[in-house]
């Protein structure tokens, strides 16, 4: 048949009305042996007992039985599919009871037919492999009393029959169907009712998963880390601070939202996971174009009848696939551009919000040009320029019948004007800073079949570089300065934050899976080694910080506040830079000990180490009994166990659940802050606000003075020994059921988290200093260790934990039409929700009623609440080749 081409009517609509909060060599060695220790006594347990299936995180599976006309089994039958894109063929033989297992198959549509001596072929058509999902089908030979292929189109379970814990799919037609302006990630995963887009105001958006850290998830694409691991991105993708996404969404063939899998390959977050998998060639040439635009004509004038500023939101770009070789080679590749023009918001006078206080404003420009000789631009509305283009490309190659070798580099090029005006703080074009993000990432992937066994083996590496600095019109670098008005403030100069901010993070990753049927077991074994190499520059306040109390004092050049950052050692860009080496091992069976029941068990140890270790400073060891050069050490264990059992023979209904442990990293920006502040690398001085102070004002931002008299104020970070990433126990229970109407699958399902390990911080140099009336309650002051204001240790609560019931009704895609919705209510509780990347700001942004070091628990930034989604499409027939 022909494929005509298609128009997509889609509808979304999602409804949430809760507030947008946001080894010692010796020692290692012995971890990576009981590790793989474990590994071979798990296998040598399963060894000795119809086969289960298991997934990979980059493929599918098909599984099935062949039975004849009555219903009997057929063993020996030869089972062949083939991906009908790339021609692509795997084969299978049933077993004594009539199944067949394949694994490790590509994603999307397959023609699938068993043969068997004296029956006549049966073919199936048009059978769809979802990502990390196994496809069940049956096949009832009929008596060779013809010779004809008996064809039909094919339809596999509704239900996946492997499935246990709690995820979601979204499917290529979702993807090309649903309607999103930013064309992100985030947009298809919100689809799921675990997966909650959280932001506030202008803030890209980002995604807590069950009520957990927007920090503490994993992405994936192609089975390969894409993580902004370092954890200063909200979105958690490399890039993600200018507002790019880590991949054009035109080269996304299908997603995977995980949120307690019992897959042990799963790995690596305690809050939820996105596997993504990208588009390959197929034997036909195709192409796509696609232009999104628009302007300040598409948006009113607010309730305040002011017009917005200039405004140009677009996106623009293509794809282009096809065949190097019929059936052997195939490339994809596309290019995506957005480019964004946006108004800050606040101008003085003209668009937008309105700072007023123009005379101030004038003076203040006044003084900055003619005493000191500088520009910070002018009064009217800044526009922010938001930038990114997009590069991908991927081959595939059938190297044989048995081995398939995939290749791709995805590469993105961003940058972002960030600034945060107000009605009460106006900020000067000049105090926006420009950060610029570069990402390579290139994944090779080699997928064999030995027999009744499957092995993918992956390498990536990935660089990343964030530098964040100030306007290219900047003419000088020049000291934050911040006047008070008669009502109000206005800033000028370099933000404090960008003086010496650069990131650049690499990334290596070697994984192997090996997985083969044994029995009625379906065993891995696998590895996942994670390499990270960091460089963190990072001194705020390094071309000097001054408040005044008003402009008559400014012009004078008296300060009555100054904050100045600067290097002890000889190089004035000191940079934290450090390693650290993860090594993975896990081994998994999927055994089914009867035809509708399936049981999914393994374990998963992650071992971190540290190979650089932070100076030592030996008044922390003096003062508290701690040293500074501490690193984490240990073991992450993660067993898990989940189950599936078919109420139906024919996969019709189904309960599934388990529990288990998950851990993931923890973004090492907030380990980043113990090699840097250590208090030997740098000194700080902060005088505090007071309109007594006169401090001289210095225009010169590479002659900042060091000594201003007894303001010294130290930050020491310490770790403690026993620290360990974050963790949870996490379990589900859940039953799906087709309904006899319409094609309709429904889902209920309930969720249970409990920390393990979370975040929390206290600050050691606290001295309890009296009470406070009314109320009595408790003050301290910071002067425990003279000489340092703050001593901030990073450690571990199990306090916390999250619950959900959610419901589902979703219909999957057939004739042209497919549909999801469902409702979620849940609730999230924590002590410290870790909602900053600096442990000062960890510790001092958390509303207390006692004791600052002592945190209640109490309902998270991320509690879920309630959740309504809907989102579905129908395909209108165009003429043919047109697709719109």
């Amino acid at each position: 048949m022909r494929e005509t081409g298609r128009r997509h009517i889609f509808l979304r609509y999602t409804f949430d009305p809760q507030p947008l909060f946001f080894l010692e060599i010796h020692a290692m060695k012995f971890c990576i042996k009981g590790a793989w220790t474990l590994v071979f006594v798990f296998c040598l347990g399963v060894l000795s007992t119809t086969p289960a299936t298991a997934q990979t995180v980059t493929t599918g599976s098909l599984v099935g039985v062949v039975t004849d006309s009555q219903g009997g089994v057929l063993p020996g039958a030869t089972v062949t599919a083939v991906h009908t894109p790339t021609g692509t063929s795997y084969e299978a033989v049933s077993d004594a009871e009539g199944r067949f297992v394949i694994l490790n198959t590509r994603v999307g549509p397959f023609d699938v037919t068993a043969n068997m001596s004296g029956f006549r072929p049966e073919k199936l058509q048009a059978i769809e492999v979802k990502l990390s999902e196994q496809a069940t089908v049956a096949f009832k030979l009929q008596l060779a009393t013809v010779t004809e292929t008996i064809e039909v189109t094919g339809e596999s379970s509704p239900i996946d029959p492997s499935r246990a814990g709690t995820a979601d799919n979204v499917s290529r037609i979702a993807i090309e169907a649903l309607p999103t302006i930013s064309r992100s990630l985030t947009d298809m995963a919100r689809t799921s009712a675990y997966f909650n887009p959280i932001g506030l105001n202008e803030d890209p958006l980002a995604v807590s998963v069950a009520g957990r850290n927007n920090r503490y998830n994993n992405v994936q694409i192609d089975g390969a880390v894409n993580n902004d691991v370092f954890g200063l991105a909200a979105s958690g993708t490399p890039g993600g601070q200018t507002e790019t996404q880590p991949i054009s969404l035109d080269a996304i063939q299908e997603l995977q939202l995980v949120v307690s899998p019992y897959d042990v390959r799963q790995g690596g977050f305690s809050g939820g996971g996105i596997n993504a998998i990208t588009k390959s060639g197929s034997n036909r040439f195709s192409a796509t174009g696609y232009f999104f635009g628009r302007n300040e004509d598409f948006v009113g004038d607010g309730v305040s009848r002011t017009p917005i500023a200039k405004f140009k939101h677009q996106q623009m770009g293509g794809s282009v696939g096809g065949r190097i070789i019929e059936n052997r080679a195939f490339f994809f590749s596309n290019g995506d551009f957005e480019r964004r023009d946006n108004p800050s918001g606040i101008s003085v006078s003209t668009t937008g919000q309105t700072f007023g206080r123009e005379a101030e404003v004038d003076r203040f420009l006044g003084i900055l040009r003619n005493t000191y000789g500088y520009d910070p631009g002018g009064k009217e509305e800044f526009i922010r320029t938001i930038n990114s283009d997009k590069f991908f490309v991927r081959g595939d190659f059938n190297l044989t019948s048995r081995h398939q070798l995939i290749a791709r580099h995805n590469l993105t090029d961003s940058l972002n004007d960030i600034g945060r005006p107000t009605v009460t703080s106006y900020l000067m074009p000049d105090g926006f800073y420009r950060i610029k993000n570069r990402t390579n990432s290139t994944v090779v992937q080699l997928n064999s079949a030995f027999g009744r066994a499957v092995n993918e083996a992956r390498f990536t590496l990935q660089t990343i570089q964030d530098r964040r600095a100030g306007q290219p019109f900047e003419e000088r670098p020049f000291p934050l300065v911040q006047v008070n008005l008669s009502s109000g403030t206005v800033r000028a100069g370099r933000e404090n934050f960008s003086t010496a901010n650069e990131l650049d993070q690499d990334v290596y990753e070697l994984s192997d899976d090996f997985t083969w049927l044994k029995g009625k077991h379906t065993i891995t074994v696998g590895t996942k080694n994670e390499f990270f190499k960091f460089r963190n520059l990072f001194i705020r306040n390094a071309f000097g910080n001054y408040r005044f109390a008003n402009l008559d004092l400014f012009e004078q050049g008296l300060a009555q506040s100054y904050d100045y950052d600067f290097s002890l050692t000889g190089d004035p860009l000191q940079a934290a830079r450090f390693q650290v080496r993860q090594f993975g091992f896990y081994a998994g069976d999927q055994w089914r000990p009867a035809s509708n029941f399936t049981l999914t068990m393994g374990v998963r140890a992650d071992i971190p180490t540290f190979p650089d270790r932070p100076t030592r400073n030996p008044v922390t060891e003096a003062a508290v009994g701690l040293r500074t050069d501490e690193v984490p050490t240990g073991v992450l264990w993660s067993p898990r166990v989940g189950f599936n059992y078919a109420m139906s023979n024919a996969n019709r209904e189904q309960l599934r659940g388990g529990f288990g442990l998950f851990a993931g990293r923890t973004p090492y920006v907030w380990l980043s802050n113990q090699y840097g502040n250590t208090g030997v690398e740098f000194r700080r001085l902060a005088t505090g606000f007071n309109v007594n102070n006169r401090f001289t004002f210095v225009p010169d931002a590479g002659a900042q003075p060091t000594n201003v008299g007894g303001a010294v104020s130290t930050e020491i970070d310490l770790i403690d020994p026993d620290y360990k990433y974050p963790s949870l126990m996490r379990g589900n229970l859940a039953y799906d059921r087709a309904l006899p109407f319409f094609g309709l699958v429904g889902t209920t399902e309930f969720l249970y988290s409990r920390n393990i390990n979370d975040i929390k911080y206290q600050n050691l140099n606290l001295v309890p200093a009296g009470t406070r009336t009314p109320d009595g309650r408790p003050f301290y002051t910071r002067n425990r260790v003279p000489g340092i204001t703050d001593l901030l240790l990073l450690t571990n609560t199990d306090s916390g934990d999250a619950w959900s019931i959610a419901f589902k009704v979703e219909r999957p895609y057939k004739d042209r039409f497919f549909w999801n919705s469902s409702y979620l209510y849940g609730r999230s509780r924590s002590i410290l929700d870790g909602t900053s990347s600096q442990a000062a700001s960890n510790w001092g942004n958390v509303y207390v009623p006692g004791d600052p070091n002592e945190p209640p628990l109490t309902r998270s930034n991320f509690d879920p609440g309630h959740r309504i989604t809907v989102s579905g499409g129908y395909d209108i027939p165009m003429p043919v080749g047109l697709t719109a």
